[in-house]
Protein backbone atom coordinates (compact mmCIF):
# COMPACT_ATOMS: atom_id res chain seq x y z
CA UNK A 1 0.00 0.00 0.00
CA UNK A 2 2.21 2.54 0.72
CA UNK A 3 4.31 1.75 -2.06
CA UNK A 4 1.41 2.83 -4.24
CA UNK A 5 1.20 5.80 -2.54
CA UNK A 6 4.53 7.11 -3.05
CA UNK A 7 4.31 6.33 -7.02
CA UNK A 8 0.90 8.30 -6.92
CA UNK A 9 2.83 10.86 -5.43
CA UNK A 10 5.76 10.93 -7.66
CA UNK A 11 3.55 10.63 -10.88
CA UNK A 12 1.55 13.60 -9.32
CA UNK A 13 5.10 15.52 -8.71
CA UNK A 14 6.41 15.08 -12.07
CA UNK A 15 2.85 15.79 -13.84
CA UNK A 16 3.31 19.45 -12.06
CA UNK A 17 7.18 20.09 -13.25
CA UNK A 18 5.89 19.14 -16.94
CA UNK A 19 2.90 21.75 -16.11
CA UNK A 20 5.50 24.53 -14.95
CA UNK A 21 8.25 23.50 -17.27
CA UNK A 22 5.54 23.89 -20.39
CA UNK A 23 4.47 27.29 -19.12
CA UNK A 24 7.99 28.84 -18.88
CA UNK A 25 8.43 27.30 -22.45
CA UNK A 26 5.63 29.29 -23.55
CA UNK A 27 6.18 32.43 -21.59
CA UNK A 28 9.51 32.34 -22.91
CA UNK A 29 8.71 31.72 -26.65
CA UNK A 30 6.34 34.68 -26.85
CA UNK A 31 8.31 37.41 -24.40
CA UNK A 32 10.52 38.30 -27.15
CA UNK A 33 8.31 38.57 -30.03
CA UNK A 34 7.42 41.94 -31.63
CA UNK A 35 3.55 41.47 -30.91
CA UNK A 36 3.43 42.01 -27.06
CA UNK A 37 0.29 42.86 -25.04
CA UNK A 38 -1.78 43.65 -28.62
CA UNK A 39 0.99 46.16 -30.00
CA UNK A 40 2.81 45.17 -33.20
CA UNK A 41 6.01 47.08 -33.63
CA UNK A 42 6.45 46.85 -37.11
CA UNK A 43 2.85 48.20 -38.00
CA UNK A 44 4.22 51.61 -36.44
CA UNK A 45 7.28 51.32 -38.84
CA UNK A 46 8.08 53.77 -41.19
CA UNK A 47 8.02 51.42 -43.50
CA UNK A 48 4.78 49.54 -42.61
CA UNK A 49 3.10 51.04 -45.72
CA UNK A 50 6.13 51.55 -48.06
CA UNK A 51 5.03 50.11 -51.87
CA UNK A 52 7.52 51.92 -53.99
CA UNK A 53 9.59 49.41 -55.69
CA UNK A 54 11.61 50.87 -58.36
CA UNK A 55 12.76 54.10 -56.99
CA UNK A 56 16.66 55.22 -57.23
CA UNK A 57 18.91 54.26 -54.66
CA UNK A 58 19.66 58.04 -54.00
CA UNK A 59 16.22 59.39 -54.09
CA UNK A 60 15.35 56.64 -51.63
CA UNK A 61 18.18 57.77 -49.38
CA UNK A 62 16.69 61.61 -49.31
CA UNK A 63 13.96 60.47 -48.65
CA UNK A 64 14.52 57.60 -45.86
CA UNK A 65 18.80 58.94 -44.93
CA UNK A 66 21.48 56.94 -44.56
CA UNK A 67 21.15 53.42 -43.54
CA UNK A 68 22.41 51.75 -40.00
CA UNK A 69 24.09 49.72 -42.17
CA UNK A 70 24.96 48.14 -45.44
CA UNK A 71 26.22 44.86 -47.63
CA UNK A 72 27.06 44.82 -51.00
CA UNK A 73 27.97 42.31 -53.68
CA UNK A 74 28.24 41.98 -57.88
CA UNK A 75 26.32 39.22 -59.32
CA UNK A 76 25.81 38.50 -62.77
CA UNK A 77 22.96 40.93 -63.15
CA UNK A 78 24.80 43.38 -61.75
CA UNK A 79 25.48 45.24 -58.26
CA UNK A 80 23.41 44.14 -55.28
CA UNK A 81 23.27 46.46 -52.51
CA UNK A 82 21.22 45.81 -49.16
CA UNK A 83 20.62 49.17 -46.68
CA UNK A 84 20.10 47.78 -43.49
CA UNK A 85 16.75 50.41 -41.20
CA UNK A 86 16.67 49.67 -37.65
CA UNK A 87 13.78 51.70 -36.08
CA UNK A 88 13.53 51.94 -32.44
CA UNK A 89 9.39 51.40 -31.27
CA UNK A 90 8.64 51.37 -27.86
CA UNK A 91 10.83 48.27 -26.33
CA UNK A 92 11.79 46.56 -29.63
CA UNK A 93 14.19 46.85 -32.67
CA UNK A 94 12.66 46.77 -36.20
CA UNK A 95 14.94 46.01 -39.08
CA UNK A 96 14.16 46.40 -42.59
CA UNK A 97 15.88 45.53 -45.39
CA UNK A 98 15.87 47.38 -49.14
CA UNK A 99 17.31 45.24 -51.70
CA UNK A 100 18.94 47.55 -54.81
CA UNK A 101 19.76 45.99 -58.01
CA UNK A 102 22.07 48.34 -60.41
CA UNK A 103 20.87 51.54 -57.82
CA UNK A 104 17.03 50.55 -58.03
CA UNK A 105 15.21 48.92 -55.31
CA UNK A 106 14.15 45.61 -56.29
CA UNK A 107 13.14 44.05 -53.00
CA UNK A 108 11.92 44.99 -49.23
CA UNK A 109 12.49 42.53 -46.82
CA UNK A 110 11.06 42.77 -42.86
CA UNK A 111 13.76 41.43 -40.31
CA UNK A 112 12.86 40.19 -36.91
CA UNK A 113 11.95 42.46 -34.30
CA UNK A 114 13.81 41.86 -30.95
CA UNK A 115 13.68 43.43 -27.75
CA UNK A 116 16.36 45.27 -26.37
CA UNK A 117 17.58 46.10 -23.42
CA UNK A 118 17.72 49.82 -22.07
CA UNK A 119 21.77 50.00 -22.26
CA UNK A 120 21.61 49.68 -26.31
CA UNK A 121 21.34 53.42 -27.77
CA UNK A 122 19.27 53.54 -31.29
CA UNK A 123 17.53 56.90 -32.45
CA UNK A 124 13.86 56.70 -31.84
CA UNK A 125 11.42 57.55 -34.76
CA UNK A 126 8.19 57.48 -32.54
Amino acid sequence: MKNTKNNFNVKVLCSKLVSILLICSFITAFSCSSVQYGFDAREHSIFSKFNNLGIAKEDFIKQYGLPTNKAMSEEKSGIVERLYYTERIKDFLVTTEFIFLNNSLKKMERDDSLQFSRSVEVLKTE
